[in-house]
Order: structure tokens, then sequence, then C-alpha cells
């Protein structure tokens, strides 16, 4: 049996909500620093999601009575042969889904990164750990669902059969983004093109670091998010909200950004939104792909604006040019850091 990344609230909100914040009206959005890092209010400007991209979850369950998840989550499935779990005895699932699927501007909490709706697939035990056959069918269960987005905040053991699941699900036109791990160190795992793994920054865009954790790196990253002080919304705390770091946190923040691509140009294949959050990245560390950061650090405006752009050609120029090489469309807009 794998285990799940191991990550935790490292602190509950309270009268840290900034004020006379005029968009989003969420009262902790003042405390989601990485939000106009990551282009967020750009993008909302543009889409706030759609209802018809679903996004699927394979967690430990997902709270049903969480406020600002209301009315965006599907009726759980499972991948473990037992009953979907509530989300109630481990309550990481709804960390994870909280992140992406927040509600924007509805007055309550954080915003998520989009108006998603949300499928929750069990595939953990209630103690948060995993085996990877269950990942894998969960995968597969997503993608014959519809979901357009796969989210996987789970380390586990074998991630080949996770990759073969997520070739299934790319043949289904969705996208598969997994943790990259908190071991704080390098990890030399090769051969796994069908799942994107996304590891974690800070809020200096620099790897993140967490003393005892910290974003594994390694050939195997395609992006990276924020992973340090991610708001995060729990119904079982005086809040309601709380902070987490890791890449369980930094992952839904990518599959969030698959999903507003597709709530704007839903024709394009899961290689064409790929290519569009590679191509708008952040470029951090060395020039072009690295192992720490991968393409580079997510930029969800950049890649939104870009998937605009696009979805106004006619058909079938757009395919053409992507198929050409979506470089030579986006390479003026690449952001580099700052050195």
């Amino acid at each position: 049996m794998g285990t799940r990344t191991i990550l935790f609230l490292a602190f509950l909100l309270g009268g840290m909500a900034s004020a006379g914040q005029a968009f989003p009206n969420d009262p902790y959005y003042g405390n989601q620093w990485y939000g106009p890092l990551l282009g967020l209010p750009a993008a909302w400007d543009i889409t706030q999601g759609r209802s018809d991209v679903t996004i699927a979850i394979l967690d430990t369950g997902v709270m049903a009575n969480t406020p600002d998840l209301a009315g965006r989550l599907l009726p759980p499935l499972s991948a473990t042969g037992s009953p979907a779990l509530d989300g109630t005895t481990n309550h990481h699932g709804t960390w994870v889904a909280s992140v992406v699927g927040m509600g924007i501007n509805n007055g309550l909490g954080g915003a998520g990164v989009g108006d998603f709706t949300l499928l929750p697939v069990t595939v953990t035990n209630s103690a948060g750990g995993n085996m990877s056959e269950w990942v894998a069918e969960g995968i597969r269960l997503a993608a014959d669902a519809g979901a357009r987005v796969i989210n996987v905040s789970q380390r586990t053991l074998s991630y080949s059969l996770l990759n073969e699941a997520a070739g299934y699900a790319r043949s289904k036109g969705a996208l598969v983004f997994v943790a990259a791990g908190n071991t704080d160190r390098r990890w030399g795992l090769t051969g796994c093109d069908n799942l994107v793994f996304v590891a974690g920054t800070d809020d200096q865009d620099a790897r993140w670091d967490g003393g005892a954790e910290g974003s594994t790196w390694g050939p195997f990253v395609d992006l990276a998010a924020p992973a340090w002080h991610v708001v995060v919304a729990d119904p079982t705390l005086g809040s309601g909200y709380g902070i987490g770091d890791g890449t369980s946190f930094a992952t839904p923040l990518a599959a969030g950004a698959a999903g507003l691509v597709w709530s704007v140009a839903p024709s394009l294949t899961p290689e064409e939104v790929l290519a569009i959050l590679y191509d708008t990245a952040v470029d951090l560390g060395d020039t072009g792909r690295d192992d720490v950061f991968g393409h580079g650090r997510l930029d969800i405006g950049a890649a939104v604006s870009l998937a605009r752009d696009i979805s106004g050609l006619p058909e079938p120029a757009t395919l053409g040019l992507l198929a050409a090489g979506l470089v030579l469309w986006g390479a003026g807009r690449r952001a580099t850091r700052p050195r």
C-alpha cells in the first residue's frame, strides 16, 4: 500500500482578511498571496470557469457540508471496492477540492481557481493510505464519468500503473495532474509522460522548502505552482478555513488552470491545453525546462488569455497552429523571472 503525501493545516485563519476587497468579495482572498502572482484576477476577467467542466478529486472523499463547495459536488465514486468515503475522517480530500473549487465572489471564505463541477473519487482507506491499483482505477472511473481534469494529490508506489491509466484518460480527452511530493530531495522517476507532475514554490518563486518537508524535484517534474500557505476550506475548523503547505495544494492550482483553459476553449485537445500551460509558464531556475520547476511556474492569467486568443481563430486554423508548435504563437509572451 502506498502512502499519501503528508500535509497539514498550518493554522486557522482569523482576523486576517483584507478590508475593502472589491473583487472577489471572498473575505479571505486577501490571504491568497498567490492569486495575483498566478494572474487569477486577469483570468477571471475572461472566465470564472464553467459548470460543464468537471474536475475529479481522487483522494479521501470530500465533505458535502462544506459551504464554499455547495452546489458543485457530484455524487462520489469509489475505486477501492468499498463505499465512497465522505471526507469526515480524513479531511485531505476536502482541502484539495477547496483549492480548485471554492466559490468565487460568493462572499464566503477564500476563492478557488474556478467555478467547476467537482467529482470526488475515493482512492484511499479512512486513514488516508492508498494502493496504486485504487488510484489507477480512480483515474479510469473519472475519465469514464466525463471528467476533463483529474487531480491526484497522493503519493503512491507504482506510478507506471497511474501512467497507464492516465493514457486511457488522455484518450478520453482528460488530463491527469499529480503532486510531485514533499520528500525535499531529488527523485529520478522517468517514463510517465501521461502524468503531469506539479512541484511546489513559495512566495519568493523559489522551490518550496518547509524545513522537515520540501518539494521533490527531478526529471519527471512538468510544472510548478505555489505550495506554501494555500487557503483551504474545512467546515470542522472554527473559521471554516485554514492554511495548507505542500505539493498537494500546488496540484489543484494547476488542475484548475487546465479547467479554466477548457472553459474558454472547450475544443482543445489535452496536448494543446498542456502546450498552453507550458508555453505561458514563468521560467524559473535554469533557462528552459529544469528538474526543479519543470517548464516553469504556472501563470493562469497568461494561459487563459492565450486560450482566448486561440479560441477566436477559425477552425481548423487553431489546430494547425498548435500542431505546428505553440511556441511559435506564444514565443513573445513567455514570461521570465527578473534576474
